[in-house]
């Protein structure tokens, strides 16, 4: 990346040259103004080449990429109010973003949430950027010419809170919510101690791992049937009869044949996986909870929701981080509730959840509360919207499940895509390039999600373009991508002043 660190690192190295030769590979736009000094150290002449390639983002899926920034809170405070730390996040973001139109070959028209001054000011700068690098988008303008203007919106978090607490059951979802998963790989020592050496860190990589590519966006039973089928066919393919027909089966397999794991690693990733997923669900009781969950983001019953949560709160099987996120979720329905939810704080207290996470409930009212949104996403059903459907399976140790949650984002996409997306709530930056943006609808687009975006939504973006069929294509991008502890330790950050490492 040319930062300031590596150009300092790189004039060492060129003073003090231990090679005969150098290249030199930017993964973005390179100021003429760091290359001059740059020259000035290469008094041996060893710098063959400087190239940019713009890749300063990290491609996650096919149709996702994150710039791995945990913590974007505080640029919704007053900018006035930044520190340095929040200086350098935004220009971070800005360098992405148009290393991303870069890469896709895309001078895109802009917009903005418009009740956001952060979307607003990103918005801003980057077209600003883009006017200083006119000369780069030269051939771009030239190859999109005939074609509707492609667009990059930016989505603020704030406008759904809620699909970053709610549980997922999809596959990678699933995956990072429950064992967490950062640019595709997961620690799995952190989870269980039991998991065996070659496999305690795994790589899940829709590139890497086709059965994760297939996977991707499976429920979990029908996950488990997947994955029995796997097993299944090495059983045939060895003559092995060993009965299985459970998930604790399937794991007790692959621990009694080695050969197993040797000849099918891969398989025996995801047994290992699937198996510790359902421990958790069965631990922490998910199933009793995301019930509530999936009522609390649909349904509008105050009443049968607090006296529900209230009974939920006092089992002991569930853990105190899925009672703090059923009554975070309580409170964005029904934020005018007071009293409902001082006796909710009190019963977390009873549970023994700290003042710290307590006070979680109202740093989350004030970032993402109705005051702040710009539409709202319980009273009108098509923002926010849960199809629920029973997924049968005849497998025994994976329960049936309801899901299929659409996100907010995906609402706003679809209005984007087929050119219906009001002006009013999501206008146009002017742009110093290519003049007054094209109203049709764009074949291809940049969602970014300025905040953090949730592989939930990476479900439904991908699931668009699948049924688009052509018609158009939908890259997703996020800050960060969040699940509900990441997610709830940045809005933990709000009010707190001083870098975040």
């Amino acid at each position: 990346r040319p930062t300031n660190k590596n150009f300092l690192k790189l004039s060492q190295e060129l003073k003090n040259p231990k090679y005969n030769e150098y290249h030199l590979f930017f993964t973005n736009v390179v100021p003429h103004v760091r290359l001059d000094p740059l020259a000035s150290c290469d008094e041996y002449e060893l710098v063959k080449q400087v190239q940019e390639f713009f890749a300063d983002v990290y491609a996650v899926n096919h149709d996702l990429f994150s710039l791995n920034l945990p913590s974007t809170v505080r640029l919704t405070e007053d900018h006035h109010c930044w520190s340095p730390y929040e200086e350098s996040v935004f220009e971070r973001i800005i360098e992405g973003l148009l290393a991303t139109c870069l890469t896709l070959r895309m001078l895109p028209a802009i917009r903005y949430t418009g009740a956001c001054e952060l979307t607003r000011q990103l918005a801003h700068r980057l077209e600003s950027r883009i006017h200083e690098e006119q000369s780069l988008f030269e051939g771009i303008v030239k190859s999109q010419k005939g074609e509707a203007t492609p667009v990059l919106l930016l989505f603020d978090r704030r406008n759904d809170p809620v699909t970053p607490l709610l549980q997922q059951w999809t596959y990678q979802a699933m995956v990072h919510e429950l064992l967490g998963m950062t640019n595709n790989m997961v620690d799995l020592k952190k989870v269980s101690k039991d998991i065996n050496r070659e496999l305690e860190t795994i790589v899940m990589s829709p590139l890497q791992d086709q059965f994760f590519n297939d996977n991707l966006y499976s429920n979990f039973g029908d996950l488990g049937q997947n994955i029995r089928k796997y097993v299944e066919k090495y059983q045939n393919d060895t003559k092995n009869t060993a009965r299985i027909e459970s998930i604790e089966e399937m794991q007790r397999f692959v621990d009694e044949y080695p050969e197993f794991r040797r000849l099918s690693g891969n398989v025996s990733k995801h047994v290992n996986v699937v198996s510790e997923l359902s421990r958790l669900i069965e631990a922490h009781g998910l199933l009793e909870a995301s019930q509530l969950e999936q009522d609390l983001a649909c349904t509008e019953n105050r009443q049968e929701h607090f006296r529900t949560l209230v009974d939920l709160l006092k089992l002991s099987k569930i853990t105190t981080v899925e009672g703090l996120r059923l009554v975070l979720l309580f409170a964005l329905r029904y934020e005018q509730e007071y009293n409902s939810i001082a006796q909710l704080k009190d019963q977390l207290r009873i549970k023994k959840v700290g003042d710290d996470q307590i006070g979680l409930i109202d740093k989350l009212l004030r970032y993402a509360g109705s005051q702040v949104r710009s539409s709202d996403l319980f009273q009108n059903k098509s923002f926010l919207q849960i199809a629920k459907s029973t997924f049968t399976n005849s497998f025994k140790g994976v329960e049936n499940v309801y899901t299929q949650h659409k996100t907010h984002l995906s609402t706003v996409v679809e209005s984007l895509m087929k050119g219906r997306l009001k002006e009013t709530s999501y206008p146009y930056m002017q742009s110093k390039v290519s003049g007054t943006s094209a109203k049709d609808p764009p074949r291809r687009a940049i969602v970014f999600v300025v905040g953090g975006t949730t592989y939930e939504e990476a479900r439904d973006i991908a699931e668009l373009n699948k049924t688009a069929d052509g018609a158009f294509s939908i890259v997703l991008g996020g800050t960060t991508i969040h699940n509900s502890m990441s997610f709830l330790t940045d809005v933990a950050q709000l009010g707190v002043r001083g870098a975040i490492e």
